[in-house]
């Protein structure tokens, strides 16, 4: 199994550190005082079949959080919000966790879950995850039960990230799927096809058209203040801007650009850390001389770039590391490689002349990044072809790591609070494309280390060592903009979160 990330990073855990609300509180959509159904637009069908271990793309992602539950997430802030957990305790040496499930937890079919179902979920995630989230030096971490409410975590030796991993395993239910060949859920089956232990019950699904789900009475932290949830799939932004405007949905992600005439709903922003970026082909023939991609870096304004991707600075936060600026271990003491025309020159003026830009050919963001970048690098002396490609064609060349076609590619990821999680973009023959030993001697050190000072340190030589190889320049990061009904409360105690919106769903409420 894959990181979740292949997917997000074409979009465009954490909770957001940012709400702002505006709007008239009693004007725009429909009158909702007897509502009781939140019907939330998303752009994409999640398919027919739903895999809480291979769900990647938003929709996907967003309905398995919504029917299901980890045993906690971790906030950007470092606190944990427990659901199916009570309590994930380390011991003195790092090497056990121990977790206490809350008691009386049931699944949605009212059958109990108990630590046998957190023992069979860990054994089958182990058994098909590539990532080696849940290994450490190679060594599969155990999971054993203590009783029927806790179980142990035992590792092969210290991993600071663990816990956060950990936390990104969404539960199975043991008497569904023990057995079976498959951990595939047919959504045409209807209500029953999923069994979860989140705040909603899977009803309905009807393909390009909508996903039902009810309140589950199940739900051990309570049941949902609003009884019926509704994903509506709007694949066209204006379709959304409408219907939205009409009353007939109410809560849909917008882009800076699409606000006009929403005067009148609450619209909330928030960071998802995600980190735009270029980054330049280490393979190609032309990015082989350091000074020359210097030179290219130097040409660059990232603030310029921003504000033709997102309008303005209010929507987007420039930054200039790997990690995003909500990261605790962020740091700018990096070069940084502030805009100087005449010093690129300097640096490119035995380099090529005429470089290709791939990027998504129908992301409006990446479009305007690669016209500006275009720009820029005229500017000094550089001719740029613009590459847009469509999504699959884009992952073939971006993500084959000894494709020379393209001498540079724009990009964007949504990654893991702990900074170990990194390691997936910029390891050695990772996703970045990376081949850089001291670096991945870095991500190792951290991985071992708990002092929280010394991580920083060598998360701090992590960080300025990809900026001097001048192979990757971060823009920033943008803000994600949701517009919603503004009868619809509790947004807040909800909480604003990575990929799929709402961290929980249940404390959403009409006035």
């Amino acid at each position: 199994m894959k990181r979740k990330i292949a997917s997000i990073l074409l979009c465009g855990a954490m909770f957001a550190t940012m709400l702002t609300g505006c709007g008239k509180s009693d004007e725009g959509a429909s009158d909702s005082a007897a509502k009781d159904t939140f019907t939330y637009a998303v752009s994409d069908d999640c398919g027919n079949t739903l895999n809480y271990f291979t769900a990647d793309d938003r929709t996907s992602m967003t309905l398995a959080k919504t029917v299901n539950e980890p045993l906690f997430t971790i906030a950007a802030d470092g606190n944990y919000n427990y659901y199916v957990a009570e309590s994930f305790e380390p011991s003195e040496d790092g090497l056990t966790y121990t977790c206490k499930l809350k008691a009386d937890t049931k699944w949605s079919d009212g059958k109990p879950l108990t630590a046998d179902d957190v023992v069979y979920t860990f054994e089958t995630y182990m058994a098909q995850d590539e990532s080696g989230m849940l290994k450490v030096n190679d060594k599969n971490v155990e999971v054993k039960k203590v009783d029927d409410t806790t179980v142990e975590f035992k590792l092969p030796s210290v991993a600071a990230s663990m816990p956060e991993n950990i936390s990104n395993v969404s539960l199975l239910p043991k008497h569904v799927f023990e057995g079976k060949d498959s951990l595939d859920m047919d959504l045409n089956k209807g209500e029953g096809a999923v069994v979860g232990c989140g705040p909603y019950i899977f009803e309905e699904y009807k393909s390009g058209e909508y996903i039902k789900c009810k309140a589950n009475p199940n739900y051990v932290n309570g049941e949902a203040k609003i009884p019926n949830v509704v994903f509506q799939i709007i694949t066209n932004p204006e379709t959304a801007k409408a219907a939205l405007q009409n009353g007939e949905i109410d809560g849909w992600v917008m882009l800076p650009n699409e606000l006009d005439g929403m005067d009148d709903f609450k619209v909330s922003t928030y960071s998802e850390g995600r980190v735009a970026y270029v980054r330049l082909n280490r393979v190609a023939d032309s990015m082989q001389d350091k000074n020359f991609r210097q030179g290219i870096l130097y040409a660059l304004n990232r603030e310029e770039i921003l504000k033709a991707s997102y309008t303005s600075l209010d929507y987007a936060q420039p930054s200039v590391s790997f990690l995003p600026p909500n990261n605790g271990f962020y740091s700018e003491d990096v070069e940084q490689y502030t805009q100087d025309v005449e010093k690129a020159k300097e640096l490119v003026k035995n380099g090529p002349k005429a470089l290709k830009i791939c990027y998504i050919g129908d992301d409006s963001a990446q479009t305007a990044q690669a016209q500006v970048i275009q720009a820029e690098l005229k500017e000094i002396g550089i001719e740029v072809e613009l590459c847009g490609l469509d999504q699959a064609g884009y992952m073939e060349t971006a993500y084959n790591n000894e494709d020379k076609t393209y001498d540079m590619y724009l990009g964007g990821y949504i990654m893991t609070i702990d900074p170990d999680g990194f390691n997936g973009m910029f390891g050695t023959g990772q996703m970045i494309n990376y081949a850089n030993e001291e670096l991945d001697q870095l991500f190792a050190d951290g991985r071992a280390e708990t002092d929280p000072a010394k991580r920083k340190e060598i998360y701090n030589k992590a960080q300025q060592l990809v900026a001097d190889e001048a192979l990757f320049y971060p823009f920033g990061t943008n803000l994600r903009i949701l517009v919603t009904n503004p009868s619809l409360e509790g947004i807040e105690d909800a909480g604003l979160a990575p990929i799929f919106t709402f961290e929980d769903m249940s404390k959403l409420y009409f006035k």
